[in-house]
C-alpha cells in the first residue's frame, strides 16, 4: 500500500480488497473447506465449566452460551448448503457425555428452529393476506370504475390497493427474507455433524 496515500484512500483501496465475495471465498477455503467440499469447525474445551452452562441441572442441563455463540459466528459465512464438522477438542469427555453434547446441540437448535418456523409462518401469512386483500380490492376497484362516477370512492380503494401490494413487499423485503435466512442457518447448525478429539485420559 502506497505510504502517500491519504487516508481515505487507504480505506477505499482495503474496502475493495475486502469487501468482495472472491476474498470471503478464498478465506473459508483456507480456513473451513477440506477435499470433499465440507467444513471443518474446531472448538477447544480445556475447562468442563467452559462446555456445560453450571447453572443448568438435569433436564434442564444446557451448553454454555458461548458454545453456541461460537458455532454460530463461523458458521454465518458458510454456503448454506454446505455439510459441517464441528470437532471438539481438548479435555476428555466419556461416550455418555459426549451423546449429552450432540443431544443438547440438537435440542437446541430444533427449539430455534421451532421458534424462527413460526415467525416465517407469520411472515409469510401476512404477505399471502395482504397480496390477496389488494387483488380482491383491485378487482373492486375495476368493477366501480365502469359502474360509477363516485371519484372518491374510486381514489380510497386505488389507495388501498397501493397500500397493501406495498406492505406486502415492504414484509417480504424487511421482515420476511430476514427470517427466511436465518432458518436456513438454525437448519444447517441442526445438522451438525459432531466428532470429539480428546487428549488422552489421565491416568490416577
Amino acid at each position: 500500500m502506497n505510504k502517500n496515500m491519504s487516508f481515505q484512500d487507504k480505506m477505499e483501496e482495503v474496502l475493495r480488497k475486502v469487501s468482495n465475495r472472491a476474498y470471503v471465498e478464498d478465506y473459508i477455503k483456507k480456513e473451513f473447506v477440506t477435499d470433499d467440499g465440507d467444513a471443518d469447525l474446531f472448538l477447544n474445551i480445556e475447562k468442563r465449566e467452559d462446555l456445560f452452562d453450571s447453572r443448568t441441572v438435569d433436564q434442564q442441563k444446557d451448553l454454555a452460551f458461548d458454545v453456541y455463540d461460537f458455532i454460530e459466528e463461523k458458521t454465518a459465512i458458510l454456503s448454506s448448503d454446505m455439510k459441517i464438522h464441528l470437532h471438539i477438542t481438548g479435555m476428555y469427555l466419556s461416550p455418555r457425555e459426549q451423546e449429552l453434547v450432540r443431544h443438547l446441540l440438537r435440542e437446541h437448535y430444533a427449539i430455534e428452529l421451532n421458534k424462527i418456523q413460526k415467525q416465517f409462518i407469520k411472515y409469510r401469512n401476512r404477505i399471502y393476506t395482504l397480496i390477496l386483500f389488494g387483488i380482491l380490492v383491485f378487482l373492486i376497484y375495476t368493477l366501480l370504475f365502469f359502474l360509477t362516477d363516485f371519484t372518491f370512492l374510486l381514489e380510497v380503494l386505488g389507495f388501498m390497493f397501493t397500500f397493501a401490494l406495498w406492505e406486502a413487499l415492504d414484509c417480504y423485503i424487511t421482515d420476511f427474507s430476514d427470517v427466511k435466512s436465518e432458518r436456513i442457518e438454525i437448519t444447517q447448525n441442526l445438522l451438525l455433524d459432531v466428532d470429539f478429539e480428546h487428549k488422552e485420559r489421565d491416568v490416577i
